[in-house]
């Protein structure tokens, strides 16, 4: 009785199974010819050259980010290289074209399996420069009492709050050191920004179109 059953059951449920088998036997060739589609555009990608937009916009907060570290090292031994502030204006064109190029990459590249990943060191980079910038932006403030050093017209040197209120009298020594610490503060904000513009750039790169290869900048 069982063998008949069996027996009616193998015609029914045969072809269901070599269906199934079929579509996942499709699947998988499906899957392999997108890698292998992947993998050779890859090849083609790596030797496509980087726009020179992007390319002009990773150098040049590569070498700012490097400006501002030295000015940031200075201030350790008391030297204050404030022309290092002349980065500014030029920050902010850095970031207007950051912003400009990941514009243009289209959202599904972000998730896409066939687009670069984004190297965990990038990552981890991203996440060290944000910290620093809020952990150096703290400490010269606590260091600097929540004040600025200025020099007054009766040639005093002291501590002013936001409020113009004196909140401490400065000798020679203590003003430049309170110099140093302002400086500190404000290049290591424009060593992070700096820093995460060119990080910026090179994930640009990563997430756009020629760069599934890993290529670098």
């Amino acid at each position: 009785m069982s063998e008949l059953r069996e027996k009616e059951r193998t015609p029914d449920e045969s072809p269901k199974r070599r269906a199934r088998q079929l579509r996942r036997r499709r699947r998988r060739q499906t899957l392999a010819a997108a890698r292998k589609r992947a993998r050779q555009s890859a090849g083609e990608a790596h030797d496509a050259p980087v726009p020179a937009p992007l390319r002009f916009i990773f150098w040049i907060a590569s070498l700012a980010a490097l400006a501002s570290a030295v000015a940031y090292a200075l201030t350790f031994a008391g030297r204050t290289t404030y022309s290092v502030l002349f980065l500014l204006p030029l920050l902010l064109l850095v970031w207007l074209g950051v912003v400009t190029q990941w514009r243009r990459v289209p959202r599904r590249n972000l998730v896409s399996e066939i687009f670069g990943d984004i190297p965990r060191w990038m990552k981890a980079a991203v996440a060290g420069l944000l910290v620093f910038v809020f952990a150096n932006f703290f400490v010269c403030r606590a260091l600097n009492e929540h004040a600025r050093p200025d020099s007054l017209a009766d040639g005093r040197t002291v501590l002013v709050d936001r409020g113009g209120k004196v909140v401490r009298t400065l000798d020679a020594a203590e003003f430049r050191h309170a110099q140093a610490l302002q400086l500190r503060m404000l290049s290591g904000s424009l060593v992070a920004c700096f820093g995460l513009a060119a990080l910026l750039a090179e994930a640009c790169w990563i997430k756009n179109g020629p760069a599934m290869a890993d290529r670098r900048v």
